[in-house]
């Protein structure tokens, strides 16, 4: 693949937590507007390579490049800053805070302004506009008031999906993003997917995923993952249809 639009490239990844090897010289990028799932089942090193690629981890060899500058040694949240946004497989939030003043905070981080949480009503300029739109595209206007803490598991993702938004990225790294939830809400968050993608089409997105059918309805290309390799790679119908993914899988699509 050309450099050319290539947003994010993992080269030789090695990791180990004091044991064998989770990840063995994994490679893979991703170009601007692609979707790219990274599967596998348990102890496959999938979550280990999304954790290496998000800065949660620091590789013992290999590298990470985003947007052409190696992002090896930076953190998570430097990465933040400059357009790669995540989400966790347990969403993560201010449980204490509204779903209004937590959108406040992820405006916030993106270094455009400074609002005190009592002032989130009364904010004015470009963080109340953008916040305010992000209720209604990502349904939560109704929730604008309610407690995070007190949202089901289906708004609670999509509220941390909503926050990753707010911060412009250039990539999504979603861990597990229907995780835990119902199947009308794995539907919702598909159909949301498609619609951010649609509104946003150089955004790249990594995810990882146990849900074979919200992977295959998703990605462009799939990474398939075994025992801290990449074994193979390619679009969807071809991982699928590879006897690696047979031999991995047994016909299930458990993790």
């Amino acid at each position: 693949m050309s450099d050319q639009g290539v947003v994010l490239r993992a080269t030789g990844i090695v990791k180990s937590f004091g044991g064998p090897p989770a990840v063995r010289g994994a490679s893979f990028e991703v170009t601007a507007g692609e979707t790219v799932s990274i599967i596998g089942p348990n102890g496959a090193g999938k979550s280990t390579l999304f954790g290496v690629c998000a800065g949660e981890h620091r590789p013992d060899e290999g590298a990470v490049e985003f947007r052409g500058r190696t992002v090896t040694r930076w953190s998570a949240t430097r990465r933040a800053r400059a357009g790669m946004s995540r989400t966790f497989q347990v969403a993560s939030f201010f449980g204490s805070r509204t779903v209004r003043e937590n959108l406040v905070v992820a405006h916030t981080a993106t270094g455009g302004t400074s609002l005190a949480f009592w002032d989130v009503r009364g904010s004015a300029g470009t963080c109340r506009q953008d916040v305010e739109a992000t209720l209604e595209r990502m349904g939560l206007a109704t929730l604008a008031d309610t407690l995070a803490e007190n949202l089901a598991q289906g708004d609670r993702k999509r509220l941390e999906l909503a926050m990753a938004m707010l911060q412009q990225p250039r990539l999504l790294l979603l861990d597990e993003p229907t995780a835990g939830m119902s199947v009308d809400d794995i539907r919702r968050t598909v159909d949301q997917l498609r619609r951010i993608k649609g509104e946003n089409p150089e955004l790249a997105v990594v995810l990882t995923a146990h849900d074979m059918d919200v992977v295959f309805s998703v990605s462009d290309r799939v990474v398939l993952m075994g025992q801290g390799e990449v074994l193979v790679e390619g679009t969807p119908a071809e991982v699928e249809a590879a006897p690696e993914t047979r031999e991995l899988y047994l016909g299930t699509v458990d993790r």
